[in-house]
């Protein structure tokens, strides 16, 4: 009977673990081999990885490579089929879209857009997922590495003639409601680029970043900037919009076990005075984020912050100043070869 009794209580543990844990829902969708304009190199090798990221930090994901308008319907109908009681969703898209009056689409691989008509029977409304995520699931994040220079968008805008201008350059900003994150590879209505690696320079920044132990995803959508102004040369900016209603971590932090005072023969106040001796000089915030992690009502808590803040500010301003260097460099080069070109008198 008292194995009976044991055996019962595991069995209800191991059911309330599983009721409690979290559940996250990811759709990720790469179109490269489109049919009727040149073919993306990226985005097949940046939905793969974004999926295998995704599987790491826990997400039942659906993922659809190369998808025609049905394979596009089809495969978001069986992501919102999953949406039900998850706590977490996540779309990630790369491939072409477009924007046109306002309101951002998905270009299936099949898709032609030779006319505005075609619009609403060759694309996908993007705001169709997110709406399903919105009614469904209380945190959603959505990425999109859609904002490549897009010969389907020209096809569209030549056939609209004096209406083109309802045809925008990339995506268009899109509002997000309560607990959305939205996050662009590049400002609304600029262009991104492709790069010259296996993965864009936007989701080759998210792979890097996404899920470190501990770290709110506002915080790693800093370092994706820090990264693509860097890639870039400062041309492409990574941009989001935000209507979290608290910190979103993806992956939780490592449970370090302290050394107790008896084994290290000094008090808890000693040992953190001790570390914060050691870190205080520094100018990696990865030490303050430990710091904060290890002692969150700690005595420096507000130096800490503070100094996570300086380092973020310095960060930004020194791509900034870079990218401004480039830019520099980049007009003067026409006007100097000009200079350098010998004369010819009449």
């Amino acid at each position: 009977m008292q194995y009976l009794r044991i055996a019962l209580t595991i069995f209800l543990m191991l059911m309330c673990s599983q009721a409690f844990a979290e559940k996250r829902v990811a759709l990720v969708v790469g179109n490269s081999a489109y049919q009727h304009v040149p073919t993306l190199p990226n985005p097949k090798n940046d939905a793969g990885d974004m999926a295998a990221k995704l599987r790491d930090l826990g997400f039942v994901v659906v993922v659809g490579n190369d998808l025609d308008l049905a394979g596009v319907r089809r495969t978001i109908s069986d992501f919102v089929d999953k949406l039900d009681g998850a706590d977490m969703a996540l779309f990630y898209y790369a491939g072409h879209g477009l924007q046109v009056n306002g309101e951002n689409y998905i270009a299936p691989v099949d898709a032609k857009l030779l006319s505005y008509i075609d619009l609403e029977f060759e694309a996908v409304p993007m705001n169709l997922i997110l709406s399903a995520m919105e009614r469904t699931t209380r945190v959603n994040l959505v990425f999109l590495d859609a904002c490549r220079d897009n010969p389907l968008a020209v096809n569209l805008a030549r056939s609209m003639g004096t209406r083109s201008a309802s045809v925008g350059r990339g995506l268009a900003r899109v509002g997000s409601g309560i607990g959305s994150l939205v996050a662009f590879a590049t400002q609304p209505g600029n262009i991104a680029l492709d790069g010259v690696g296996r993965n864009s320079p936007f989701t080759a920044a998210l792979l890097r970043h996404l899920g470190k132990p501990g770290r709110d995803i506002t915080r790693e959508l800093i370092d994706v900037r820090l990264d693509v102004l860097r890639e870039t040369n400062g041309r492409q900016v990574s941009w989001d919009n935000s209507s979290l209603t608290g910190e979103v971590v993806l992956r939780s932090p490592e449970k370090l076990e302290p050394a107790t005072a008896a084994e290290t023969g000094i008090t808890d106040n000693a040992a953190e005075l001790t570390f914060w001796d050691t870190i205080k000089a520094s100018t990696d915030r990865d030490v303050f984020d430990a710091y904060l992690h290890q002692y969150p009502n700690g005595v420096f808590v507000l130096l800490a912050k503070a100094k996570i803040r300086i380092i973020e500010r310095t960060a930004t301003e020194t791509a900034a100043a870079k990218a401004e260097v480039t830019a520099n460099a980049t007009a003067q080069q026409p006007a100097q070869a000009s200079s350098d070109r010998p004369t010819v008198e009449q």
